[in-house]
């Protein structure tokens, strides 16, 4: 059994891994459309530098031209340094510069981080604290004048002989010439502050556009070789050298599950170096957006718009890539979007139930369009818990209230299918019964005012989804015939269960009302919700009003009337959805006759 569990276990996850490349393909092919117009620039211009101190060295003099420090404002999603003179080169140089991960270190100590011989890369704290030794500066030379003895397969060694027959020789003086410089210079003298940031050295000459050509090669010399997930996995077909893509996808020995031993060709999936190229660059053009916050990447025909989790789908979407950032890019998912033209909508939220706003309320009102109604969602029926937990798995969930998580992992899918896929089927199905468990989880917490905006914002959403609300329909129609009968000076009964149920609602709201405790807990509300049997249930509300009928003012002629009604009246049906709105609403036993 557990054999056949691990065999479908690895069949599913390579139906999802081809599904989800094969979904990602329509997003490289506009991405592709983008690329071939603009070129690397595309990428270039959006690579954000990591935190440090960026030097420029004139190669023939020694000279330092510029001393930059850049820093990426996380909050104000700024970069300190941009606007210096050379933060564009120096920008595109640290592109080129940078490995493609850690493991395919031009150092095999990797205590250098560049890549190339006109760039040198080092953390602070290495050169503070000594680990940057004249030895590992040599291996780090030794491996770049001659990379062909760094890549011991044959599968390397063949990159490597087909990208450095198109490229110019190294020259060895400029080598020398470089790495004389960092012997000289390379110390604790180079470094200004404390910080444990980089230290990043570029290499020029006086004209930085034939520099940035010099970068562009040897990058080239660099990432042939290394693109691939692992070169043990390379086939040769043809002319063509195929291989394991590394992107999104870990595969190394200790991840023998994603091998498929029963095929020739073991690895999920291959590719060819120009499509492997092609995912390299769409990465790099993520991976800035999904640092900045642009976890939703919508793409159109001809255009790529990356988004916030607080903004609803744009017009003209085709496909949404959701993407997070760790280390690096991580593709959580990707959607097609069936409605491209994001319909306008306008929601009248408003107070029905009529409990007084707080002064502290932040909650708009009025015709809300959808990124308004997405915040309300959110604030309300969520506890702001919703918006920015879309990409979290369940076990990420940073929510302490159990109640509140469970609400969010049971309807979250469909809000998100609702605000970034334009399908809206899954929440107009399901409004009622989500706004009626919010109530119940706000009951439970004792946030009555939560659970009477909860019912207001549910019978606004009712109305927008289905043009009407029966639920709200009948309960106004319910609170107008009980404070008509409150109001009576005649003798008066319950007219069906809803008026009922509504009564009984009141009632218990004047009780939590006049009680006399600071620290209202409001479970004597969610025990009546267990319960099934109307008789039973009446029997428990009796119970209720008893214990409190120390409360009650004996001369308040609505209330005694209603509990004398409540006692005579046997319900058929139980109608919690109509107690809680009673319970919510305002307390009618206050009102005189001139406020009706």
């Amino acid at each position: 059994f557990r054999k056949l569990y691990e065999g479908l276990w690895f069949l599913r996850f390579q139906i999802l891994w081809i599904g989800g490349v094969i979904l990602i393909n329509e997003a490289l092919e506009v991405f592709k459309k983008i690329y071939d117009k603009e070129g690397e620039e595309l990428v270039v211009s959006k690579h954000i530098p990591k935190d440090g101190t960026y030097i420029l060295v004139n190669i023939e003099s020694g000279k330092i031209i510029e001393n930059l420090n850049i820093a990426y404002d996380k909050k104000n999603k700024k970069i300190d340094g941009e606007y210096n003179q050379y933060y564009s080169y120096i920008r595109a140089f640290d592109y080129y510069s940078n490995l493609v991960e850690m493991n395919k270190s031009m150092d095999q100590k990797k205590t250098i981080h560049s890549n190339q011989i006109y760039s040198f890369f080092v953390k602070k704290e290495s050169i503070r604290e000594n680990k940057l030794t004249k030895a590992i500066i040599e291996g780090y030379k030794k491996n770049l004048l001659n990379p062909e003895e760094k890549y011991n397969s044959r599968e390397g060694k063949e990159l490597y002989k087909n990208i450095a027959n198109k490229l110019p020789e190294i020259e060895k003086d400029t080598v020398e010439k470089i790495f004389s410089w960092i012997e000289t210079n390379v110390n604790e003298d180079l470094l200004e502050d404390n910080k444990k940031d980089y230290l990043k050295i570029f290499f020029v000459e006086s004209d930085l556009d034939i520099s940035l050509e010099l970068f562009k090669n040897e990058h080239k010399r660099y990432l042939i070789p290394n693109i691939f997930n692992s070169n043990d996995y390379n086939r040769k077909i043809g002319e063509t050298i195929y291989g394991a893509s590394n992107n999104n996808m870990g595969l190394n020995p200790k991840k023998v599950y994603l091998l498929n031993r029963t095929r020739r060709v073991s690895t999920p999936y291959l590719v060819d170096t120009e499509e492997i190229l092609l995912q390299y660059a769409f990465y790099n053009y993520l991976l800035p957006e999904v640092k900045q916050g642009n976890y939703f990447i919508y793409f159109t025909e001809n255009e790529i718009i990356p988004k916030t989790y607080k903004d609803a789908c744009p017009n003209g979407a085709r496909y949404l890539l959701n993407a997070t950032y760790s280390k690096d890019v991580d593709i959580k998912n990707f959607n097609i979007i069936s409605k491209s033209d994001s319909q306008e909508i306008s929601i009248n939220f408003r107070e029905i139930l009529h409990q007084k706003r707080k002064d502290s309320d932040e909650i708009e009102y009025g015709n809300l369009n959808r990124e308004k109604i997405m915040n309300n969602i959110n604030k309300i029926l969520f506890y702001n818990s919703l918006l920015g937990n879309f990409l979290a798995s369940d076990g990420d969930l940073d929510i302490k209230d159990i109640e509140i998580k469970k609400l969010l992992m049971k309807y979250r899918n469909a809000f998100y299918k609702w605000f970034y896929l334009n399908d809206e089927t899954e929440v107009k199905k399901s409004i009622k019964k989500i706004y009626l468990d919010a109530v119940m989880v706000a009951i439970e917490n004792g946030h009555l005012f939560k659970a009477n905006q909860q019912l207001d914002l549910g019978f606004c959403l009712e109305e927008y989804f289905y043009k009407k609300s029966e639920l709200m329909e009948e309960i106004m129609n319910i609170k107008e015939i009980f404070l008509n009968h409150t109001l009576s000076e005649e003798d008066w009964d319950f007219l069906n269960d809803e008026e009922y149920f509504f009564a009984v609602g009141q009632v218990l709201a004047y009780i939590n009302y006049m009680r006399n405790s600071k620290a209202k807990s409001l479970n004597f509300i969610k025990q009546l919700t267990f319960i099934k049997n109307p008789t039973i249930l009446k029997e428990k509300i009796k119970k209720i009003i008893i214990s409190y009928s120390h409360i009650f003012e004996t001369k308040n002629k609505k209330i005694n009337r209603t509990i004398s009604n409540i006692s005579l009246y046997q319900p058929k049906e139980i109608k919690i959805d109509i107690l809680l709105a009673g319970f919510t609403a305002d307390i009618v036993f206050f009102k005189k006759r001139e406020e009706k």
